[in-house]
């Protein structure tokens, strides 16, 4: 189920006993903790509230805290956050943990405990045995990122819930600089609501004065004038990275992945399949899947591929010493752009 749901069934009284929260957008996190401890008046939290971090706490504590007794009170709350083993993952310095514990405790689970178990990781080992008892016991919270339509909705109502709008120009180049994480976002939204105090309105000037550039973005925009073959354009950003002190070698790992990105999702995108799908299938923010065809769309396929070929080429003569990295990298941009 979705935030909303969730507020609505614990609202109504509809409260289950074991919830698995899984997604990794930070604000919609932080809102399910917020509805979560919400249910305990605030003199009953300090007894009868406790949150575990299974990378450095042991099962046994949780699950002993979850079998007590709520201490003058009607429910006891107990968060698991870190649940590392529910992944493919291999356990690096975590405490070893009793599977079986949790395993036989979500098929019984205490009356009066509510147990919320946040599994904030891209994918979950479905072939586990507590994973199948968990999605087969737990009630499901969605905490996932947001497609780039609902992305859109979302904001809007937010600002307009503010007595603020925003421009569709403002708006994309937002996403954009925060590669549509809605976190960033809300933080970002913030000034821009002060910067507009006046005028309700935030234009793409605010979003470009106030919001800063990933590296990521600027690279991006530096692929953006080779493809286009603005060389000047490419010269004078690359030369801003070197007084940056960004080390050329990073800048080759992120062309190269954005590459990679381009080439796949044109050839995706060529076979028919839709920007969502795309999206699911390479696990990449929908915003960014849109940006990458747009990118993309007067390219031809051969002419990425070569490109690829070339930057994984820089990429070895690079780290086998072949020359200087700085002048090696110059050389890439002056080939394509």
């Amino acid at each position: 189920m979705k935030i909303t749901e969730l507020k609505n069934e614990l609202r109504k009284s509809n409260i289950q006993n074991v919830y698995l929260v899984t997604g990794k957008e930070e604000v919609f996190v932080d809102q399910i903790e917020k509805t979560f401890k919400d249910l305990l008046l605030p003199e009953e939290r300090d007894m009868n509230f406790s949150s575990f971090d299974l990378e450095d706490t042991s099962l046994d504590d949780a699950i002993n805290e979850a079998i007590s007794a709520p201490f003058f009170g009607e429910k006891r709350l107990v968060f698991i956050n870190h649940p590392y083993f529910l992944t493919g993952e291999k356990s690096k310095n975590f405490v070893d943990q009793n599977m079986d514990l949790l395993t036989e405790y979500v098929k019984n689970p205490t009356p009066s405990t509510i147990m919320v178990i946040f599994a904030t990781y891209d994918k979950l080992d479905s072939r586990k045995k507590i994973v199948k008892q968990l999605k087969k016991s737990a009630v499901m919270v969605d905490a996932s990122k947001m497609d780039s339509g609902r992305l859109v909705k979302t904001i809007n109502e937010d600002l307009r819930n503010d007595g603020y709008s925003i421009n569709r120009e403002a708006l994309d180049l937002l996403i954009n600089k925060t590669q549509g994480n809605y976190s960033q976002i809300v933080n970002q939204l913030e000034k821009l609501k002060l910067y507009a105090l006046q005028s309700k309105v935030i234009d793409e000037k605010a979003v470009n004065e106030l919001v800063p550039q990933s590296l990521d973005d600027n690279v991006f925009e530096l692929m953006n004038q080779i493809l286009a073959q603005n060389i000047y354009q490419a010269e004078e950003l690359y030369q801003q990275f070197l007084l940056q002190k960004i080390d050329p070698i990073l800048l080759v790992a992120i062309l190269m992945s954005q590459l990679r990105t381009l080439i796949q999702t044109k050839i995706l995108s060529e076979r028919g399949l839709s920007e969502s799908t795309i999206s699911k299938n390479l696990k990449l923010h929908p915003y960014r899947v849109k940006m990458s065809l747009k990118q993309a769309r007067n390219l031809e396929i051969q002419q990425l591929i070569m490109m690829f070929h070339s930057i994984v080429d820089l990429d070895y003569q690079i780290k086998s010493g072949q020359g200087d990295k700085e002048l090696l990298f110059d050389l890439f941009i002056a080939k394509f752009a």
